[in-house]
């Protein structure tokens, strides 16, 4: 029983981890996109095609991070034969 628990736990705790993770690289890539932009309108061309960049790259991620959360739980679901 304890053992079930316990590897339980593991996978939807890693699930989690994932989540969260997408969760703040999405949040920080708005944040990063947005000021990417409006830098961009202030004229300093440079900082703000790279800020922009690295918005979009934390989006990626993001997503990512989030299928391969939806993934692991999808896979706990089904039962194996």
């Amino acid at each position: 029983m304890k053992e079930t628990l316990l590897q339980l736990g593991t996978e939807f705790g890693a699930a989690a981890v994932r989540a969260i993770g997408a969760v703040c690289a999405a949040a920080l890539g708005v944040v990063v996109e947005l000021n990417g932009l409006q830098t961009l309108d202030t004229g300093v061309g440079i900082v703000g095609v790279w800020m922009t960049a690295l918005g979009c790259l934390l989006l990626v991620i993001g997503y990512v991070l989030a299928s391969d959360a939806i993934d692991l739980l999808r896979a706990k679901r089904q039962p194996t034969n």
